[in-house]
Order: C-alpha cells, then sequence, then structure tokens
C-alpha cells in the first residue's frame, strides 16, 4: 500500500477547527508566521543595538526542526507533542551593533570574554515571559555557538506554559506576550519585545491534502 503523506494533519484543537481563520498550505503557514507584518516577528532597536523576536507556533518548530513540509502524520503527532507544553521563540541581536557597543566599553577583550561567557551560561536568567499577571522565567535558552559568519547573536528560547498545553485559541481575547531581557554583563536596561494576543489568534489554520 503506498505510503501516505500529508502536509499537516494534526491541528491544534477542536477549537482551532472551528476558527473562523483562513487555511493555508504549510508552505504559506510558514511564510506568515515569518513575515513581520502579521506581528508574529518583531525587530527593535534599543540603544543603539537591534534585536528581533520570532513567535513560534509549535506546528512552525515541528516543520523548521524536521526542515520538511511533507511530515507523516505520525511523525508530525510525535514532534508536536514533543514541542508541546511550552511557548517557543527565537531571539536574535545585531551582532556588529553589540560589538560595537563592546569596543566603546574600554577593555575590549575583558568585555569581549565577558560576553562569550554571559551568553553561554548566565543569559538565560535574564530573559523572561510575561503574559497576564505572571512572568514566567526562560526554561530553555540554546545559544547558536556558530556566529562566526552570521549577523547575528541567535538564541531559542522555551518557557513552560503552567497549563501544560499550547497557547489557546478560543478565548475571545489572547493575552500578550513580552519576552523581557536586560543585558547585565552590559548594564544595557530592559527590553520589552510584545507579541500581541491578537496577532497570535489571527494565525491560519493550516490545511489538509
Amino acid at each position: 500500500m503506498r505510503k501516505i503523506y500529508v502536509y499537516i494533519i494534526f491541528l491544534f484543537t477542536a477549537n482551532v477547527l472551528a476558527s473562523c481563520n483562513h487555511a493555508v498550505s504549510p508552505s504559506e503557514y510558514v511564510k506568515y508566521v515569518e513575515k513581520a507584518q502579521n506581528g508574529l516577528r518583531i525587530n527593535k532597536q534599543f540603544k543603539g543595538v537591534e534585536y528581533s523576536l520570532q513567535y513560534e507556533p509549535v506546528a512552525y518548530c515541528v516543520m523548521m526542526e524536521k526542515r520538511s513540509f511533507n511530515i507523516p502524520h505520525d511523525e508530525f503527532k510525535e514532534e508536536y507533542n514533543r514541542f508541546s507544553g511550552m511557548e517557543h521563540y527565537v531571539l536574535r541581536i545585531d551582532k556588529s551593533k553589540m560589538d560595537s557597543l563592546v569596543n566603546k566599553l574600554g577593555d575590549t577583550s575583558t568585555y569581549k570574554k565577558g560576553i562569550t561567557e554571559y551568553f553561554d551560561f548566565k543569559i538565560q536568567k535574564d530573559i523572561a515571559l510575561i503574559k497576564g499577571q505572571d512572568t514566567i522565567p526562560c526554561s530553555i535558552c540554546q545559544f547558536d555557538g556558530n556566529t562566526g559568519i552570521s549577523e547575528y547573536y541567535t538564541f531559542s528560547l522555551g518557557f513552560f506554559d503552567k497549563s501544560g498545553k499550547e497557547v489557546s485559541t478560543n478565548k475571545s481575547e489572547l493575552e500578550d506576550r513580552v519576552i523581557e531581557f536586560e543585558n547585565k554583563t552590559l548594564n544595557t536596561g530592559k527590553i520589552n519585545l510584545v507579541v500581541t494576543g491578537k496577532d497570535i489568534k489571527n494565525i491560519p489554520v493550516l490545511k489538509t491534502m
């Protein structure tokens, strides 16, 4: 029997199935999530440094992990369950502007060593997710150490949702998400990057074959 592949047949919840959001193919879904105009990718300058935040729905995480739009149902479901229970984001910091800021501090070798150690081991405790009345510490912070030719310092962030489920989409209004970051090594102050509940609610439904 021919092995049948589906684009995505495991949808978020029964409420999503009833959503009025338009349905899109996996490739269109990824483009939607990554398009800045849709509010899920935030860019902000703060004290001369450019920051970028990407909100990552669970289904998006699965497709990025597998590097495929054509995923067998059982495999997709397994990966989906692995990513569920957390909210996922990618934080990027403009490398040249951050390095330029470090170079202005005087003892550049000391600061460069300090910032490397900070990114590797300490930055996680300075990142939090603010959702409504809750401030949620960062549970996972993976630094992409391959920055030699990259334009950015990149961090994959994960925050445990207290409900143990993915963001609910059945509320009339979703709470905004605020990623708060304070670089305590360079003492640059707090930056807040906001993904609105409205933009999360507007994420389209994944189309099946």
